[in-house]
């Protein structure tokens, strides 16, 4: 019983982040963050999701958007353990640029953390959720998600 509700709440999180996402999200999936005039405290937030069923080009495993905002903003990331073949990571990459950061989980590490990165305006950024089923793994657990949020 524990199990199903913690799958149903982790369900209802996930629907309501996707339908958010979607609302937010145009077809294009570019997305320009911009501070309101006379607002130094813009804020706002990017998600994306990636489980190991998903269709290829999935939208909701990358987005690109254009920050008109400078500073810190926290990525939320939520990521299983490192696995050769699952490769479970995020991508968060300076287009601009051409810089990235890759998070990984290994063991000892907690696949729930916030860090730190920084946003320039005028740059363009890809934030990207990965991971890939086990083919060789029958019990495989399909519902395995990566996720991140970035938040400023």
């Amino acid at each position: 019983m524990k199990n199903i509700v913690k799958h149903l709440s982790l369900c209802m999180a996930l629907f309501a982040s996707f339908t958010l996402h979607a609302q937010s999200n145009p077809a294009s999936s570019e997305v320009t963050i911009e501070s309101k005039e006379g607002n130094s405290q813009a804020k706002g937030q990017v998600f994306v999701a990636a489980k190991k069923d998903d269709l290829p080009n999935d939208p909701y495993r990358s987005i690109v958007f254009t920050s008109t905002v400078s500073g810190t903003a926290s990525l939320t990331l939520n990521i299983p353990l490192w696995h050769s073949v699952k490769q479970p990571y995020v991508t968060f990459e300076n287009l601009t640029k051409g810089t990235y950061l890759r998070f990984t989980t290994f063991p000892g590490e907690s696949t729930y953390r916030t860090e730190s990165v920084t946003l320039q305006a005028g740059d363009q950024y890809r934030l990207t959720a990965h991971i890939s089923p086990d083919p060789s793994d029958p019990n495989d657990d399909t519902d395995e998600d990566v996720l991140a949020t970035l938040s400023w």
